[in-house]
């Protein structure tokens, strides 16, 4: 783990990347925080989250969330993660997916796509579990991009057309359907 750490560290140094990668364990830790009732005081996070359901600054996560917590937090520690919370925005091409997540994704601050998919349409998921709202879809010839660590045989996506535009984002059931592309890259 330290290894895969210290990678991610280094790719981390170029800005453009070190601020997507930084940004999204930022939002991951802070929708965690969020669920819990946790009122945002910064300008980031009063933009990025809605404070009106919010019960303080002192909440109590379940064990589960605590160790998530407690991990992203240490990612962002060996990434140098420096997140402005003086601003209003985020580097986080999928928020308003994101948003919509019952089951967030950790990212794995690496990335791979399969570019032209050839499988059937599918649905893609607000969290792990085949009967759960769907809140996407990946259609033939979308390309699907990882990277975010899978859960039990669930990976999350963005999905994009041909000249990279975000179409739709959520979590695909890889063990059920195999991926099946015209390239794979990473």
């Amino acid at each position: 783990m330290k290894y895969l750490l210290a990678l991610l560290a280094m790719a981390a140094a170029t800005p453009a990347l070190a601020d997507s990668y930084c940004d999204d364990l930022w939002f991951t830790r802070n929708a965690i925080m969020d669920r819990a009732g946790y009122c945002f005081g910064s300008s980031l996070g009063k933009h990025v989250f809605d404070n009106g359901d919010c019960i303080g600054t002192s909440v109590t996560l379940s064990e589960a969330d605590a160790t998530r917590v407690a991990k992203l937090k240490a990612q962002e520690r060996e990434a140098g993660c420096r997140v402005d919370t003086s601003r209003s925005r985020l580097d986080v091409l999928d928020l308003r997916y994101r948003q919509r997540l019952v089951d967030l994704p950790v990212t794995d601050g690496l990335e791979s796509a399969c570019i032209g998919w050839r499988g059937d349409p599918l649905p893609l998921r607000a969290c792990h579990g085949l009967n759960t709202d769907v809140i996407g879809q990946i259609l033939p010839g979308d390309t699907l991009n990882y990277g975010h660590y899978p859960v039990g045989g669930w990976s999350y996506v963005t999905v994009h057309d041909s000249d990279w535009h975000l179409k739709s984002a959520g979590w695909y059931h890889v063990e059920a359907y195999p991926q099946r592309c015209a390239q794979f890259a990473g």
